[in-house]
């Protein structure tokens, strides 16, 4: 894994320390981005005030605060673009939370269980070279795997 092109600035939030400091250290490590950490949503917004942000990857299991924020970006009432690349880490995803992040263009959706190296992958593929188009959405299955959307 490396990075194509200039450094990124992804914003992570995570509520869990370990997967937070390892998802971050190893991405800086790999060159992947730059990682700005935040614990909650709340936090994050404070952390990345006046910040460059180019892609947010957010633990939604607590969605409501999370999809609130998400759709008053997608509407260009928040602090980043509108076409903001999203990937959504969640315990579960029923197909009406499914619609509903696609509906929010979220690129990718990780199912806990996940690794860290699942979770890298997807950093990774946030921003690909302009020759290879990105798909819209996907969503990943069991075990971490990814789908495409249909």
């Amino acid at each position: 894994m490396s990075a194509a092109g200039p450094q990124r600035c992804l914003l992570l939030v995570q509520p869990q320390f370990l997967l937070r400091r390892t998802v971050a250290a190893v991405a800086r490590e790999l060159g992947l981005a730059q990682v700005l950490e935040a614990a909650t949503l709340e936090g994050a917004l404070r952390v990345a005030q006046g910040q460059r942000i180019d892609g947010l990857l957010i633990d939604l299991d607590e969605a409501d605060e999370g999809i609130a924020v998400l759709s008053g970006l997608r509407e260009g009432r928040g602090p980043w673009s509108q076409d903001l690349p999203v990937v959504a880490l969640l315990s579960h995803c029923d197909p009406g939370r499914a619609m509903t992040l696609k509906e929010l263009a979220v690129r990718r959706v990780l199912l806990k269980p996940f690794t860290v190296r699942q979770v890298l992958q997807t950093v990774e593929m946030l921003w690909p070279a302009s020759a290879q188009p990105c798909a819209p959405w996907s969503a990943a299955g069991t075990s971490g795997h990814a789908v495409a959307a249909p």
